[in-house]
């Protein structure tokens, strides 16, 4: 069997071995599949308060993808929003008979996609997703055909076309502008509507708050993050202006931008700002952004109807900031949330708690810090190890992990993976009390 490089002109790079015939005198089957909840790493990141099971995004990124493969019969499963388990996927995948099975998967759910991969009876076995970007190799041993690093929109397509070669498949950022709309059509969006007591959760955007993505990818390099892209990468304001439209005739309540930077560039800002201005379009959206002090950027934001900002403030210590390695320092929060608060735009800000320069003294005044600032919605995440992070290879290169625990899962992934703790017991219990009584300070509730 004879190896060769190959590069086409949709930026397919990889080692091509057996190709696979797909079927003539049919359209070629396809299942793409968000893998399941069960089984992923237990997660030591966001309190449960934090995850209710109302609250439930399509997945864009199979959508994106599946919007490129008109000329296939495609299938997309979202096991994870609609609470499949990995039998109930399989089962799924079984009977729509792919001759193509395509994963998407994160590092949390390796279990979950190497059932997959083991038991699924389709011919040919792909994955793709955040998992692979360091992980491939692992990927390819535990039963992929191929695997694709980065994004595929092109990269898959012209796999297809080049006859479904076996092997490693990576591609650089997609241009976002070349991509048409994700196509919604193939899920059912009852299944992310919100029903039960809305007034249970942080917010309310009605009944149906979908997503989008206006950017990917995230240029800062904080150093607990597990952001893979970190290309920057933009959609034009005029193409989020018709996917707005676009989503707001699928009935959506509210529309929410995903990106991981949204504001990084301010010119972009302004101009989808004064866009959907002019156009009259009465919508209500959200955005993930950064900490913001250029007061137009907030005000043009408030005045096209942006009515929250998900932003990661993460502390407010500038000693644990600078270790974190962010860009913004407390005098800049501060002024980001005089700015928010006098244009009316809600904040729900992200903390982290559990940095090793953190002072008692600090956690003892932070609830009233965070009312000073005028924050009502915030969400408090405990910083872990995640997988290829700088902070994980901190704790390796010091000594406090003596092994190398998320190549060893990703090696060979089992069912609840708990990474060990870097902390003391008591220093655990801690936390856990401390998350507990934010929670319950800030939210009204009690939690376990």
């Amino acid at each position: 069997m004879t190896l060769s490089a190959s590069k086409s002109s949709g930026g397919l790079v990889g080692l091509r071995t057996n190709r696979k015939r797909l079927p003539v005198g049919r359209k070629p089957r396809i299942a793409l599949a968000v893998c399941p909840y069960e089984g992923e790493v237990r997660d030591r990141v966001t309190h449960e308060f934090y995850k209710p099971g109302q609250v439930k995004y399509m997945p864009l990124g199979l959508l994106s993808l599946a919007a490129g493969l008109s000329e296939y019969e495609v299938t997309v499963i979202d096991a994870s929003s609609r609470g499949l388990g990995v039998e109930a996927t399989l089962e799924e995948i079984e009977a729509f008979k792919p001759d193509i099975l395509g994963l998407s998967t994160v590092t949390y759910r390796a279990w979950a996609m190497r059932e997959l991969l083991r038991r699924s009876s389709a011919p040919i076995k792909v994955v793709g997703g955040p998992h692979t970007t360091t992980r491939s190799h692992h990927v390819r041993n535990q039963g992929a055909n191929a695997v694709f690093v980065g994004d595929a929109e092109h990269t898959f397509p012209q796999w297809i076309k080049d006859g479904c070669p076996d092997g490693i498949f990576s591609s650089e950022p997609t241009d976002l502008n070349t991509l048409p709309m994700p196509a919604r059509h193939l899920v059912n969006l009852d299944d992310y509507r919100i029903r039960g007591d809305r007034s249970k959760l942080l917010f309310d955007a009605g009944s149906l708050r979908l997503p989008m993505y206006s950017s990917k990818g995230c240029p800062l390099k904080c150093n607990y993050c597990d952001v893979q892209q970190k290309k920057h990468i933009m959609k034009d304001p005029e193409l989020i202006v018709e996917e707005f439209k676009a989503i707001l005739g699928l009935g959506a309540t509210s529309v929410h931008v995903l990106d991981d930077a949204f504001n990084i560039r301010k010119d972009r800002v302004a101009q989808l700002c004064r866009l959907i201005i002019d156009s009259q379009l009465e919508i209500d959206w959200s955005v993930r952004g950064v900490v913001e002090i250029r007061e137009e950027v907030v005000k043009l934001l408030a005045e096209a109807g942006c009515k929250r900002w998900h932003v990661g403030i993460e502390h407010l210590d500038d000693d644990v900031l600078t270790y974190f390695r962010k860009a913004q320092r407390y005098k800049h929060v501060e002024k980001f949330c005089e700015l928010t608060a006098k244009y009316g735009i809600q904040l729900i800000a992200y903390f982290i708690m559990g940095a090793p320069n953190e002072t008692p003294t600090y956690r003892d005044k932070l609830p009233g810090m965070i009312e000073n600032l005028g924050i009502k919605i915030p969400y408090f995440n405990v910083l872990t190890p995640l997988s290829d992070t700088d902070y994980y290879d901190e704790l390796r290169k010091n000594g406090t992990f003596d092994r190398d625990f998320w190549e060893e899962f990703a090696a060979d992934p089992s069912r609840d993976f708990e990474i060990p703790s870097h902390r003391t017991a008591s220093e655990e219990d801690d936390l856990k009390q401390l998350l507990r009584s934010y929670i319950e300070h800030f939210h009204s509730v009690k939690v376990a």
